[in-house]
């Protein structure tokens, strides 16, 4: 087993601005209808490509789909409840491979808790070398409790898991007050292998902890410039820009 730790200096991301945004969305998808199998804006423009297949518009076993040059999606509602949780399976086929999601978002007002399940599977003539499965965790109130207040947590509010044939990974981030209104995010990824090769991962894997240490620290590091640079435009609208901007993109 190996464990890697990184720390990264984000700006921080308001949680009201954040439950505005997920209401923005969700109050759009409940003014929209359907008619003979389109998905309809509320002011009636269609959205390019996308259908109910199945079951009837935002109750349980309703049915959509999306096509279009890069791929297909699939997503299909298990629940439909904006004051408690919302539940999904969503699926997506490209020509690099396909992915299988199921999400759950629970206190939805409140972004109190994000579920995500899931495996993916590359394509190619051995698609089950780059088979994973994996899961994640994120914990709303912990998160801006840790991020906001300092406050430490019993579990890190944010866990993902990632299993391969060969390897286990398990990534835990947690979020602390940094100055000048930012977030410093700790991050930690072990990483062990499975089953009977575990004794060889393990070689391979001190060998290259260095470079692998690197490769993570530099997507990190890149991650965290993005988002840097991407988050002040967004904060900057309010929430009917917010609506007035994903009404376009839809259109489109």
């Amino acid at each position: 087993m190996v464990v890697f730790r990184h720390t990264v200096c984000i700006d921080a991301l308001p949680r009201p601005w954040c439950a505005d945004a997920v209401g923005v969305l969700l109050d759009l998808a409940e003014a929209s209808r359907t008619e003979a199998g389109r998905l309809l804006l509320p002011d009636g423009s269609p959205v390019p490509g996308t259908r109910l297949v199945e079951g009837r518009h935002l109750r349980p076993g309703a049915v959509y789909t999306t096509e279009d040059d890069a791929g297909a999606v699939r997503v299909r509602i298990g629940e439909w409840n904006r004051h408690s949780r919302l539940r999904a399976a969503v699926g997506v086929r490209t020509p690099e491979g396909h992915l299988a999601l199921q999400v759950a978002l629970h206190g939805v007002d409140r972004l109190r808790l994000l579920e995500l399940s899931g495996r993916t599977r590359g394509a190619g003539e051995r698609p089950a070398s780059t088979a994973f499965r994996g899961s994640a965790v994120l914990r709303g109130d912990a998160w801006w409790a840790a991020a906001d207040q300092g406050r430490a947590a019993r579990t890190p509010p944010l866990h993902v898991r990632l299993d391969h044939r060969l390897l286990r990974a398990g990534i835990r981030v947690v979020p602390r007050p940094a100055d000048f209104g930012r977030w410093e995010v700790g991050v930690t990824v072990t990483v062990r292998g499975r089953h009977l090769l575990r004794p060889v991962a393990a070689v391979v894997l001190r060998v290259a902890q260095r470079r692998l240490h690197r490769s993570l620290a530099r997507e990190l590091d890149g991650m965290a410039a993005r988002w840097n640079a991407a988050l002040p435009g967004l904060l900057r609208h309010d929430r009917d820009e917010l609506r007035a901007a994903l009404l376009d993109e839809l259109r489109h």
